[in-house]
């Protein structure tokens, strides 16, 4: 279990770490014919630069996420699985992660509930079970059952099979509506996201605008450096 915000914090000190190895190498004026060594220490630099930025994306993505949480912010349900009830899903868990063709639970049974029990809290954007923290997309297929619920986040990838996250966790007695609020409440937010044009004005931007821009800043940066002519 990884907290999101220490996360983004050490991809942030790689990302500045790399960055500030990178772009001496480049700024500094040329001398001499052999350039191997700064050439290797410009590729490698900017190899860890694009690793950790883009892993700084994601992680910060997540902690803004989960600081939201924290906050209060977009709370949707609240409830609290006592001792009992969780030792008893675990089991049920543990099992079904057994059976063939079943995706194993990804929420984390290791946690060991105190005398107020193990607390979950969903968000538009999240779910926090004890100290264990997902994001969750507007998509995420929920299903509810009778004393569970389970949330099935299913993230395309250019290449190879899907990358899935499913989460099964109990229903405290007295507390199962809050499933079929949670439900309702992300199903409204996907109809409503169905309308909303401004994704791909930003897709639109980023490809007609940022793009040449940055292309453009590179090439600049490159010609007064004097490594191309």
């Amino acid at each position: 279990m990884l907290d999101s915000v220490r996360a983004r914090n050490r991809s942030a000190v790689v990302f500045l770490i790399s960055l500030a190895v990178f772009v001496p190498a480049l700024l500094i004026p040329r001398s001499g014919d052999d350039h191997s060594v700064r050439i290797m220490i410009l590729t490698f630099s900017f190899a860890v630069m694009l690793f950790s930025a883009v892993w700084l994306l994601v992680r910060g993505d997540e902690a803004r996420r989960l600081i939201r949480l924290r906050a209060g912010q977009g709370i949707l349900a609240r409830w609290t699985i006592d001792a009992a009830r969780w030792e008893w899903f675990r089991r049920h868990s543990q099992e079904w992660d057994k059976q063939k063709g079943l995706h194993p639970n990804d929420a984390d049974f290791t946690q060991i509930p105190g005398d107020a029990g193990i607390e979950v809290v969903v968000s538009r954007d999240g779910i926090l079970i004890g100290a264990d923290f997902h994001p969750l997309e507007i998509d995420v297929r929920i299903t509810v059952r009778a004393d569970w619920m389970e949330f099935n986040q299913v993230i395309p990838k250019p290449n190879g099979p899907a990358f899935r996250v499913v989460l099964r966790l109990p229903l405290q007695p007295g507390w199962e509506h809050l499933a079929a609020e949670v439900s309702q409440a992300y199903q409204r937010v996907t109809d409503a996201r169905k309308s909303d044009r401004r994704p791909l004005i930003y897709i639109a931007l980023f490809c007609f605008v940022g793009l040449p821009a940055v292309t453009g800043l590179v090439w600049l940066i490159l010609k007064v450096t004097g490594w191309v002519e």
